[in-house]
């Protein structure tokens, strides 16, 4: 444990909350003070704590990071995922038994099957009469792996007509003047068809951006390789890769590519520049490849195999993602390994423990193939790392790389957990420490906290692997979530985190919550080693998962201001931290924090509200006549109706919501009976509703199926976030019985009682954190702070135990004018760090640290 402590400690337990207020409390400055005792040094801080980790999601590296243009260039993408059938619309595992499901009970889960072509992003095109009849198949294949082909076949072609064959591309091909496009495909025609061939690239709007014309007509039956470079004489980013059919008669097509000719470091197969510089910039310690859900798969089969993933592309199978598209693996493993090795990454090749996603069908291969299994992992080791002599230190050879790479960390599968898993691990452990003991060998524990239920299973492992995915104001929260961390003899890997709820897709809440769960990983070295944002990337035009680190399409690409704050915090990272103490003037209020309306709410619940009044200064200033005035309410969402006096919801789904029109009130008392009629949960009370309803705060009692109590905040709607711990409730809420339910509504603090018992309370807290340490190399004291609220905080920094320090420092910061803030296609830096001087530094001096902000303060000694 380190020796940091917080002060005032009560401040640390709620979120501040605005809506869409300028302030809670006095505006102007806050009075702040950090001390840094520089005698008392605290845990290391881990020069690894920040990697990347790459899944094929939303397009991520299909279209994304990959460098190809050509969307479904091999004719592959209707294939059926192995361990599946199509049954009405539906991917559907065949039946066995799921992993960690009772008695061998199989999985229900089927994925919808959305393809409604055999040729997706391929179109005919065709004008003078000329018609072009497209067929998929597999008579005479390129190759065994890839079997799938398109057959042309053009008819009443005249002088005047055309027929073509059309790529979309990935929701458009981005190309740019002057520049070179590299296209390579295979090409089979029967006697009839004379040619020529001509291929272009060509705008939105049918205009010829660059075009070349194969001339000699081609041989009959046998495959050809054609390729030829494109110079683009225009621009134009959402362009189409077209193929111009020169005679009447049969074409047969496959593996049509294309590739920007300047891909980052230039490789061939390589990688599209923007994203790659993206990740490169973040000088991410390690990469961890390919997933993820990706590992899994849908079904045990259906899973990727590192070895298919080799050699050339055009024989390259393809992996279907969990995500619902299929992955051409042309970013395979020797990519992988190659671009941690571009970027100074180590490597982390996670792989499948012979187990499918337990979220999709859970199948899994019984233990007596288990030996199988993790040859293959040790082939993939030897593969990388291996001596160029050994038998897959040969193949990496042979494929252009001698020496070994850059592979440190391997992890067994990805969020499997429990006993049944902890033994499967332990034979991977082992067999992997006897050939390679220099390795480090990672552990799942599913998808929440380090549990003893999965851990004490393990002989032993080197890392656990914990994932946090965080709605907002929980980081805050819980600022103190690794110091309860009970140590043993391993390392702790938060390999998936993002603040990702109650954020929008992302904004400046989330960077200023991952910028304090960041503190807190620095400051707990001794325990947290790694960490890796997730997801990565996400093509706008696909969207799986509501935030995700950089956004693209097919032309432009940015980075969310969280990345910005990762890699500040990486690049100022400390090597010491230093004992640090933070004490912040209590706040003067002065301004209701909790204005707006009232409203009425369910989720997956009938419920019926009455007898509901709002009291202002002991006079009842509203009070409720559902049967007489049922129209005072907006009924935005729901099945609303009154019966004997009550409000009544009853229809199914989630966040069911009525409002009282037209009122808004600031320090009140609520009251209200409810009756929960049937469903899972039981009440929900918003207010502070503001924005029709888009922002509100709620009361929801009986919460997670009718077991806890919370307060939640809503934003744009639907998005919630839990803004106090969860309080588990006395009892659950019983059928058909009346319940008393009042909120005591102050300036700062909000109290509900049930049945006039306290059952939860939340008070708006100060959001300000901070943390030092020292740089070894340069002797600088590093101070990091994050003001998470609308006010400056005017902060005396003192510096106990430091000699030589150097009037002139550094200041680093990231701030935006308010939580909704962030960056956009049109605006792709208009919130990055800003790097000033710092002047008349001195042992004890002051500064003004901004609202909103992630600050670093380099603080320098004449070392």
């Amino acid at each position: 444990m380190n020796s940091i402590k917080l002060f005032p400690r009560k401040a640390r337990v709620g979120a501040l909350l605005l809506w869409g207020i300028t302030s809670s409390v006095c505006l102007g400055q806050r009075q702040a003070t950090i001390t840094v005792d520089a005698q008392k040094p605290g845990a290391k801080v881990s020069p690894t704590l920040h990697g990347i980790f790459f899944e094929e999601i939303s397009h991520g590296g299909e279209g994304g990071l990959y460098g190809e243009l050509i969307q479904n260039r091999g004719f592959e993408e209707v294939r059926i995922p192995k361990g599946t059938t199509l049954q009405n619309g539906f991917l559907v595992p065949n039946p066995a038994p799921h992993y960690n499901l009772p008695n061998g009970q199989a999985s229900d889960w089927k994925m919808p099957w959305t393809l409604k072509s055999d040729w997706p992003a391929w179109s005919g095109q065709t004008s003078g009469g000329a018609t072009v009849t497209l067929a998929l198949t597999q008579e005479e294949p390129l190759n065994e792996a890839t079997p799938n082909s398109l057959k042309i076949t053009v008819s009443g072609l005249e002088k005047a007509g055309q027929a073509s064959l059309v790529n979309e591309g990935f929701w458009g091909i981005k190309v740019d003047q002057g520049k070179t496009y590299k296209l390579n495909f295979y090409a089979r025609a029967e006697k009839k068809y004379k040619g020529p061939l001509t291929v272009s690239l060509q705008s939105e709007d049918g205009k010829t951006l660059a075009s070349h014309i194969f001339k000699n007509p081609l041989k009959a039956g046998d495959w050809q390789k054609l390729s030829c470079d494109l110079v683009a004489k225009a621009s134009d980013p959402k362009a189409k890769f077209v193929i111009n059919f020169g005679s009447a008669g049969t074409v047969f097509l496959d593996f049509v590519s294309l590739f920007p000719a300047e891909t980052y470091k230039n490789r061939e197969n390589g990688l599209r520049p923007d994203l790659a510089q993206y990740l490169a910039d973040l000088k991410p310690s390690f990469i961890r490849w390919p997933g993820g859900c990706f590992v899994e798969g849908i079904t045990v089969e259906s899973a990727p195999n590192w070895k298919e993933s080799l050699g050339p592309v055009e024989k390259r199978p393809g992996t279907f993602s969990p995500w619902g598209y299929w992955s051409s693996d042309g970013l395979g493993y020797h990519e992988f390994l190659q671009f941690c090795e571009d970027t100074g990454a180590d490597a982390m090749y996670v792989f499948n423990a012979g187990v499918a996603c337990e979220f999709r069908s859970g199948t899994f291969l019984p233990d007596a193939q288990l030996p199988a299994v993790i040859a293959d992992v040790l082939d993939a080791i030897e593969y990388a790392v291996g001596p160029a002599d050994s038998k897959w230190g040969k193949v990496r050879a042979a494929n252009g790389h001698p020496a070994p790479f850059p592979l440190k960390y391997v992890e067994v599968g990805n969020e499997q957990h429990g006993p049944w898993y902890a033994n499967r691990f332990n034979l991977f452990y082992d067999a992997i420490k006897a050939k390679y003991p220099d390795l480090k060998v990672i552990a799942s524990m599913g998808i929440a906290d380090v549990n003893r239920h999965t851990l004490d299973g393990m002989k032993k492992l080197d890392i656990a692997d914990e994932h946090a995915y965080k709605s907002a104001y929980w980081a805050m929260n819980n600022y103190d979530h690794f110091d309860k961390y009970k140590r043993g003899d391993w390392e702790l890997y938060v390999g998936e985190y993002a603040t990702n709820a109650g954020v929008g897709s992302g904004n400046m809440l989330a960077a200023l919550n991952d910028a304090v769960y960041i503190l807190a990983m620095e400051r707990n070295g001794d325990l947290v080693t790694m960490s890796s944002y997730a997801p990565l990337l996400v093509n706008t035009n696909d969207v799986d998962w509501p935030v995700n680190l950089i956004n693209f399409n097919n032309s432009q690409s940015f980075a969310r201001i969280s990345y910005y704050a990762i890699q500040m915090l990486n690049q100022h990272r400390a090597d010491q931290n230093l004992a640090t103490t933070v004490q912040v003037q209590p706040a003067q209020v002065t301004k209701p924090a909790f204005a707006g309306g009232i409203g009425l709410s369910t989720w997956d619940t009938q419920t019926e509200y009455k007898d509901l009044q709002v009291i202002q200064k002991g006079k009842v200033v509203y009070s409720s006549n559902f049967e007489k005035a049922e129209d005072e309410w907006e009924k935005v969402r729901g099945t609303w109706g009154v019966k004997e006096g009550a409000m009544g919801q009853t229809a199914e789904g989630a966040q069911l919501f009525a409002m009282l029109k037209d009122k808004s009130y600031d320090t009140y008392t609520l009251k209200l009976k409810a009756r929960k009629l049937d469903g899972l949960n039981a009440f929900i009370i918003p207010f502070a509703i503001k924005d029709g309803g888009k922002t509100q705060m709620r009361a929801h009692i009986g919460s997670y199926w009718n077991q806890y109590a919370v307060f939640e905040q809503v934003t744009e709607g639907t998005q919630v976030a839990n803004l106090s711990s969860s309080t588990k409730l006395p009892e659950k809420i019983e059928t058909g019985k009346w319940y008393d339910i009042r909120l005591e509504v102050g300036l700062d603090k909000v109290d509900c009682y049930l049945n006039d018992k306290l059952l939860m309370s939340y008070t708006i807290p100060d959001m300000f954190f901070s943390i030092s340490g020292v740089d070894e190399k340069t002797g600088d004291i590093i101070v990091k702070v994050v003001n998470g609220s609308p006010e400056t905080y005017q902060t005396n920094i003192n510096l106990k135990g430091v000699t030589d320090l150097s009037p002139e420092g550094e200041a680093v910061i990231l701030s935006a004018e308010s939580y909704q803030a962030e960056n956009s296609f049109e605006s792709p830096q208009k919130y990055v760090p800003q790097t000033s001087k710092l002047a008349k530094v001195a042992p004890s001096f002051e500064m003004g640290v901004k609202p909103y902000s992630i600050s670093v303060f380099r603080l320098k000694t004449k070392k």
